[in-house]
C-alpha cells in the first residue's frame, strides 16, 4: 500500500469521526433546548421509544441499532442470547424538540432454524427501515418500534424479516407515569451501547 493511499484512507477516517461527531453535537443540542424550554414553561416535548419482538422462532435477534435524527441513541447487542427473549425493551426515554423528526431502525438477525430449515441456523438477516414522526409541542409521543415476520409459508424467508410502528400521541404526566411503571423506571435511560 503506498504512502498516499494510507493518507487518504486516514483523512477519510477522520471525516467520517468529525460527521458522526457533528451528528451527536446536533442531537445535543436539540435535547438541551428541549431541557431549557421545558425549564422556563414553554415548548419541548418528550419521546419514548421501546422496541417489540414479534418474530417466529426461525429468527432470533441479535443486534438492534436506533438512530434519532442521524445520531446513534442506543444499540442492542445479544452476548448473553437474552435479547431475542425479551418481547419488549425500553430504547429512548427523554425531552426533545416539538416537531418533525425521524428514526432509523436497524436489526439483526440470526437464522434459527430447525428440521428440514435447520441450514438457516449459518445466515445473517437484515431488516432496515426509517419512520419520520412529529411531536406536538407541550406533549409526548409513545412510538414502539416492532420487529415482526411478514408474509408466510410462500415468501422468502431473506424477506420475511420486517419493521413497522406503532405511534401514540399522551400528556407528558401521562408519559412520566409510563415511564415510572415500566419495569421500575428502567425505560428513563438510553438503551445501552
Amino acid at each position: 500500500m503506498t504512502g498516499r493511499s494510507v493518507a487518504l484512507r486516514e483523512i477519510d477516517g477522520e471525516m467520517t469521526s468529525l460527521s458522526n461527531d457533528l451528528t451527536a453535537a446536533h442531537t445535543r443540542l436539540q435535547q438541551l433546548t428541549a431541557t431549557v424550554l421545558s425549564q422556563v414553561g414553554g415548548g419541548g416535548a418528550q419521546l419514548i421509544i421501546e422496541h417489540q419482538n414479534d418474530m417466529g422462532s426461525t429468527f432470533r435477534l441479535v443486534r438492534a441499532t436506533y438512530s434519532l435524527d442521524g445520531a446513534t441513541i442506543g444499540t442492542r447487542t445479544d452476548e448473553s442470547g437474552s435479547l431475542a427473549e425479551q418481547r419488549t425493551f425500553p430504547v429512548f426515554d427523554g425531552r426533545i424538540t416539538s416537531g418533525e423528526h425521524s428514526l432509523t431502525v436497524s436489526l439483526e438477525y440470526q437464522g434459527n432454524g430447525f428440521g428440514i430449515f435447520s441450514y438457516i441456523r449459518g445466515y445473517t438477516f437484515r431488516a432496515r427501515s426509517v419512520q419520520a414522526f412529529s411531536v406536538p409541542e407541550g406533549r409526548a409521543l409513545r412510538l414502539t418500534v416492532v420487529g415482526y415476520e411478514r408474509g408466510g409459508a410462500t415468501t422468502a424467508v431473506e424477506e420475511r424479516p420486517a419493521i413497522r410502528y406503532t405511534q401514540q400521541v399522551m400528556t407528558i404526566p401521562e408519559a412520566t407515569a409510563l415511564s415510572n411503571a415500566s419495569v421500575g423506571g428502567a425505560a428513563a435511560a438510553p438503551a445501552a451501547r
